[in-house]
């Protein structure tokens, strides 16, 4: 009993100890994003309070080195990325897991598959070529918002349809011969039955593109030259340059990146955790 219980002691030790490894960074970072340049220098390990403490650098950052642009595409780009690819994976996985198309749906499975595989950084020539030339009845994409959006759709897609799948599987076939009874269509069965028992599923794909299109950089670099279309993580890219090393700016800069990303984690981690292991144990 007792060599359990130290055993116990020990492993919450190695686990706060790797918190506070983890974490450490990031609250110092936003400790000294209170401070100015000069006292972050001259005090770099000071709580910020009396004289040490300012908002100055929120609001340069936010209103002088247009991070307020950058957070809009940001939030634009992912938000419309992250809805479009959650429908379209939702309806190819209704297809591939309750339609009776047995070879065709293990070609589609096998695809998504065969994509997970593929390293993004082999796909950026092609695609930095493709979006360059897209022209459709006169349309360019090219350095625009929909540039990235068409791009993260796709790379998101594969996965997506990995995890509602297997949420879909979980539904009991019975709802929908009921539904079938009632007189509902293919379409009706899907947006009246399955659609909305797919929640924690549509929730952890929503946030997975959600993260992974916030947190972007190679593309959003490579397929957009404007200023005014720069996403955060290129703008903070240019923010060293743009401030001349000003730390207090750049922390803060940081900080409007880093905080809506951990407050919408913070309150859907759960819902996470239920979409990724709902299908995983049958009955």
């Amino acid at each position: 009993m007792a060599k359990t219980y130290r055993k116990r002691i020990l492993i919450h030790i190695v686990l706060w100890l790797y918190v506070i490894v983890t974490l450490y960074p990031l609250l110092w970072a936003f400790n000294n994003s209170f401070k100015l340049h000069v006292d972050i220098i001259s005090h770099p390990f000071a709580l910020p309070t009396g004289e040490l403490f300012t908002l100055k650098n929120y609001i340069d950052a936010w209103k002088t080195s247009h991070i307020d642009t950058y957070f809009f595409n940001s939030l634009y780009v992912s938000l419309v990325a992250s809805t479009v690819c959650i429908v379209l994976a939702s309806m190819v996985s209704y297809a591939v897991t309750r339609m009776r198309y047995k070879k065709l749906n293990k070609i589609v499975i096998g695809v998504l598959l065969l994509a997970l595989m593929v390293p993004g950084g082999a796909l950026l020539v092609p695609l930095y070529t493709f979006i360059l030339n897209f022209d459709f009845l006169g349309l360019k994409i090219y350095d625009t918002r929909g540039s990235l959006i068409l791009p993260y759709i796709a790379f998101g897609i594969s996965l997506s349809v990995v995890i509602i799948s297997a949420f879909i599987k979980s539904i009991p076939s019975e709802l929908e011969e009921a539904g079938i009874m009632d007189g509902l269509s293919v379409y009706g069965l899907f947006w009246r039955i399955v659609l909305p028992l797919c929640g924690p599923a549509l929730v952890t794909v929503f946030i997975i593109n959600f993260l992974g299109n916030w947190n972007e950089f190679i593309m959003a670099y490579l397929l957009v030259s404007k200023e005014e279309l720069r996403t955060l993580p290129v703008g903070m890219a240019a923010f060293r340059d743009a401030l001349n090393a000003n730390y207090g700016g750049m922390f803060a800069a940081t900080m409007y990146s880093i905080i809506p990303v951990a407050i919408i984690y913070a309150f859907l981690q759960n819902k996470i955790i239920e979409g990724l292991t709902a299908g995983s144990v049958k009955g």
